[in-house]
């Protein structure tokens, strides 16, 4: 009967062995911690851990935090120990933000970071869950794909007005607008993402000047999108623009 099915499925219970029993204290503790005290009950070396919580990037790490954060308030006010949730209370704080308009790749976010966390007997983890699927692919199905339309830009009219006032003169512009343009430039030019931008330094070793060029290295604490050997070292050359000018629309761009 039902009845008999449902016993034999796995139940959604937490992993045994947890030392975190008082739900206030749970509540504030963080994402990282707890991530610890789970591979600790796998018998794993501190050592192990530790090169283990590396393997996700800062920003990953960040909204991993975030998401924790969220969920473990979220359970206080429903009066729900976050370590040991429910399938029905995951999937209602998963609804909550849904009708709140978040995006089903949110979502798919959301559940990898409690899944760090949170375990399921009979489950790898609550990600692999049948209705966890189902409820993310259906909240694919009803959300509707946003059409971004960006109003169009003449490049050719925003580089026009950064060879005038109040970019020039460069020897006597504010820092602010000098930083302004100087971003701008590299950004349309070298087609690098936000983070790999942000990466850049001017120290001595990582910023070098040549008569016809400027080199630029990321931090080497930087760890990009793909984290490759190649990757960390490539380097970001600005050549000179129009280094000889001649005509009076070579010396324009010059100032660029």
């Amino acid at each position: 009967d039902c009845g008999a099915l449902e016993d034999s499925r796995p139940q959604n219970l937490p992993h045994t062995g947890t030392s975190f029993s008082s739900q206030p204290s749970v509540a504030t503790t963080s994402r990282l911690e707890v991530e610890r005290h789970r591979l600790a009950e796998d018998q794993l070396s501190a050592r192990v851990i530790s090169t283990i919580q590396a393997a996700r990037r800062p920003s990953t790490r960040r909204i991993y935090d975030a998401t924790w954060s969220m969920f473990s308030k979220w359970c206080t006010r429903k009066g729900t120990n976050p370590l040991s949730p429910s399938l029905a209370q995951l999937l209602e704080f998963l609804q909550d933000g849904l009708d709140r308009g978040l995006s089903p790749n949110t979502l798919r976010r959301q559940v990898a970071a409690l899944a760090s966390v949170i375990r399921w007997k009979g489950y790898k983890s609550i990600s692999h869950h049948p209705s966890v699927k189902n409820f993310l692919r259906g909240a694919t199905n009803l959300s509707h794909p946003v059409i971004h339309r960006y109003p169009t830009w003449d490049l050719n009219k925003v580089l026009v007005a950064l060879t005038k006032e109040p970019f020039e003169p460069i020897q006597t512009i504010s820092l602010h607008l000098l930083s302004y343009k100087v971003a701008f430039l590299i950004a349309i030019t070298s087609a690098r993402r936000i983070s790999e931008l942000a990466a850049l330094s001017v120290r001595k070793d990582l910023c070098v000047f040549h008569p016809d060029r400027v080199v630029l290295w990321t931090d080497p604490s930087f760890i990009p999108k793909i984290n490759s050997a190649f990757h960390r070292a490539q380097e970001l050359i600005l050549p000179t623009f129009c280094s000889k000018p001649s005509p009076t629309w070579e010396h324009q761009w010059h100032r660029l």
